[in-house]
């Protein structure tokens, strides 16, 4: 499958918006074809398999590359992003699901005692570096409250240059430290789902896929269906 290369205009929230729904689009046509090749294991060869696990990886590449631009321009708009519904974001760590949660898919796949071993040792890993990236970003947050942003902020009157420059400063300063946070916290994501795929087997990992595919699709629709009753419309 051809990789497109991330873009990012000027306008982050339009520009990541309308990758979103394209991406949502394609998203929900990978998950047929998972469920339907699911359906249908004992007709379906081999190599057929490794293609449809290789486009999913690439299909949840293509999302944390151009997130990755995103996170260049605007870091601030993707620690709060608007695209996704406020019950898919109660349940985010970092900006997105953590990774110890990708996990719990891997247990309904009738792992050998061997791959069982493996994936726990995944996991274990997984939850410290967890911990430390979640300390990290609590550390930021709390960091920002002490700079003199808010002291500058809250000031009557306008600023002079010099007041400006310095906002400038703390505010890029505060950008710099979140996007590497939330750089590492993907970069974890990245490697628990390449570890596990290692553990697995190529139909374990068709249903893996399948399963992390499936959660999301319904989060989002319960998260739709939430903030439809409480007069919040978001886009399908």
């Amino acid at each position: 499958m051809k990789q497109m290369k991330p873009t990012m205009a000027p306008n982050t929230l339009q520009t990541f918006t309308a990758f979103y729904s394209d991406w949502l689009h394609r998203h929900h046509h990978l998950q047929q074809q998972l469920s339907s090749t699911i359906s249908q294991l004992h007709n379906t060869k081999h190599h057929q398999l490794e293609k449809l696990v290789q486009q999913a990886s690439d299909h949840y590449r293509q999302y944390y590359q151009q997130k990755s631009s995103a996170i260049e321009t605007d870091i601030f708009l993707i620690c709060s992003p608007p695209w996704y519904t406020s019950f898919e974001q109660a349940l985010f760590w970092v900006t997105e699901y953590p990774p110890s949660l990708l996990l719990r898919f891997v247990t309904d796949l009738n792992l050998t005692p061997d791959q069982l071993h493996r994936v726990e040792c995944v996991k274990m890993e997984s939850l410290k570096k967890e911990r430390r990236i979640g300390d990290s970003m609590a550390m930021v947050q709390e960091s920002v409250a002490a700079l003199p942003l808010y002291g500058l902020v809250n000031r009557t009157g306008r600023l002079v240059d010099g007041e400006v420059s310095e906002l400038d400063d703390v505010m890029e300063e505060a950008k710099e430290t979140m996007r590497v946070v939330v750089m590492e916290a993907d970069g974890l994501r990245g490697t628990v789902v390449m570890e596990v795929l290692k553990v697995l087997n190529v139909v374990q990992r068709v249903k893996f896929f399948a399963a992390v595919g499936e959660f999301r699709i319904r989060a989002r629709r319960v998260g739709l269906q939430i903030d439809r009753d409480r007069g919040v419309m978001m886009m399908e």
